[in-house]
């Protein structure tokens, strides 16, 4: 599939309805769920991945895309997960893709699993309404897999550095993007904003 179409597929699906600020639940729109999928196309494809914090499935769903063995999502919110299934069913549907992605509600940090993923991919809180929340789910990233996809606040490279080589992973790849916010929470002024983020490749030491 050409990422191009992920794009545009991904774009179609629903997003939250009524989105948590203290959990800073935002979708990762289309265009930056396909430029994340290019990146990362060669650790994804034939690997088992794993999307924590994937709230209603666009990252999960796009790994499947390019053909990952099998993906499993990771969130918290009942709420969002049951949106998830309704998306993976309109994949079906409406598109014929039937994609080998699971949904698990849990905490990422009682979230175990006895064999580590080849590769996370994420859109994890960035600690700005739940401060350090960046650093639970990074920490569960390195616990559990070798690569991690990322993305993060602007200009976080130093903290993203530092705490990966506290843990035994190094940066090796840095991006920069824009994620585009519709308005959804009464502080949104605009109807479309963007958002600058870093984008990360991290890999065990």
């Amino acid at each position: 599939m050409r990422f191009k179409d992920i794009a545009v597929i991904i774009s179609q699906l629903e997003g939250f309805r009524n989105p948590s600020v203290f959990l800073e639940q935002y979708e990762t729109d289309g265009n930056m769920c396909a430029f994340l999928m290019e990146k990362a196309y060669y650790d994804i494809y034939g690997k088992y991945v794993v999307d924590l914090g994937c709230g209603t499935g666009f990252l999960s769903f796009a790994s499947a895309m390019c053909e990952a063995r099998k993906v499993f999502g990771v969130d918290i919110d009942k709420k969002a997960l049951s949106l998830a299934l309704e998306n993976k069913k309109k994949l079906a549907d409406e598109f014929g893709l039937h994609l080998d992605v699971g949904f698990i509600c849990a905490d990422v940090r009682s979230f175990y699993v006895k064999r580590r993923f080849d590769v996370c991919v994420m859109n994890p809180p960035f600690g700005i309404k739940n401060k350090g929340a960046d650093r639970i789910f990074l920490k569960k990233a390195f616990e559990i897999s070798d690569i991690v996809w990322t993305f993060l606040s602007a200009n976080s490279e130093p903290f993203v550095k530092k705490f990966s080589e506290e843990n035994r992973f190094e940066v090796d790849l840095v991006f920069k993007g824009k994620i585009q916010l519709r308005r959804k929470y009464f502080f949104h002024r605009k109807k479309v904003e963007f958002l600058d983020v870093d984008i990360y490749r991290i890999k065990r030491k």
